[in-house]
């Protein structure tokens, strides 16, 4: 069963479209991420899928449930959502404990069974020892916790998450997408989540759709989204890179500025056909012993997990990552590594 299927929607905000024929399907259990620039729709989207905005058209099921659409719309509080905000929206003047207790005002009656649930919920995000505090002693971390625990002890068919990580600290960011990612599989809740960061994305997400101008880019796992880009505008989003003039040889092959690339695939593109060949800068060697065309080392910094180089050759300045610094002064030439190649029609 899919925990979620939109068709054909769309919305308006003064009467400009922010979402145009839209449609997404998500299974259970699965969690997707919303990624996109500022005002591409993203949050426009969750706003609808919770019915906090109206629809202009189009249809919203939730477990095969219609919640929008043929002349009806399911209030919020009968969607059976749960909905995370960037600020984590707890209710300063009451105790943790209570923040999730508020919540289940109308999920549970009996006071017994309300108290256990909100036990319930604190021993899910290990804040078991923290539910007679107040919002302002927590850490930004803990706070979200409570947020996450808050929605998930009402039981939520699909839980909504807007910019969940953003006010979190870095050091602590990467475990408590870890842990709530274990969460949500762990009690298979479906999930979306809305989020400008493609680290998090990666991190937290079992799919990707990237939202360019109210539509829907592309769809795919990161991994799929990153290395075979449907358009220009998914692969530049995704990542830096560079376009080089190319021309099809054959049917699996591609001659270029840097050497020729085999596809593994089948080339949807005709024999002596000019390309554009997108490089990424890891897709490149870089070094005195490399085997291809001289190139000028403009500067190079090292960011940790490598070294972004920028070097000079033709026409063409090339951002090249490597594992370490290269020698100052010293000849170096540029060449393609192998691999799946991603092409374009020429701009």
């Amino acid at each position: 069963m899919t925990a979620l299927n939109i068709t054909g929607l769309a919305c308006r905000y003064n009467g400009q479209p922010v979402l145009q024929d839209l449609s997404l399907s998500l299974a259970d259990n699965e969690i997707l991420c919303l990624l996109g620039a500022s005002g591409c729709g993203k949050t426009t989207l969750l706003k609808a899928i919770a019915g906090l905005v109206p629809v202009a058209a189009g249809e919203i099921r939730l477990h095969d449930q219609l919640v929008e659409g043929q002349g009806q719309s399911l209030p919020p509080e009968a969607r059976q959502l749960g909905f995370i905000f960037q600020d984590y929206a707890l209710f300063p003047h009451l105790s943790v404990a209570e923040n999730l207790a508020f919540g289940l005002r109308h999920h549970e009656r009996e006071p017994g069974r309300r108290a256990e649930r909100v036990e319930e919920g604190l021993a899910l995000v290990g804040l078991e020892e923290l539910g007679g505090r107040y919002p302002h002693e927590l850490s930004g971390g803990q706070q979200q916790r409570v947020a996450i625990a808050r929605a998930l002890v009402c039981r939520p068919r699909l839980l909504l998450l807007d910019e969940p990580f953003s006010n979190i600290d870095s050091q602590v960011r990467g475990r408590l997408i870890h842990d709530i990612r274990r969460l949500l599989k762990a009690q298979g809740i479906a999930a979306i989540f809305v989020t400008h960061s493609k680290d998090e994305a990666f991190a937290f997400a079992d799919r990707l759709a990237v939202f360019h101008e109210g539509h829907i880019a592309q769809v795919g796992r990161g991994d799929e989204l990153y290395h075979q880009p449907a358009t220009r505008y998914v692969a530049e989003f995704m990542g830096a890179g560079t376009y080089l003039p190319a021309r099809v040889r054959d049917g699996h092959r591609i001659d270029s500025p840097l050497g020729m690339l085999t596809s593994t695939r089948s080339l949807a593109h005709s024999a002596g056909q000019p390309v554009e060949l997108f490089v990424r800068p890891q897709q490149l060697a870089l070094g005195e012993d490399v085997a291809g065309e001289p190139v000028q080392l403009l500067e190079q910094q090292f960011l940790g997990s490598h070294v972004r180089c920028l070097v000079a050759w033709r026409q063409w300045r090339l951002e090249v990552w490597r594992n370490d610094l290269l020698p100052v002064d010293q000849p170096l030439r540029l060449s393609l590594r192998a691999h799946e190649p991603v092409l374009f029609a020429p701009a």
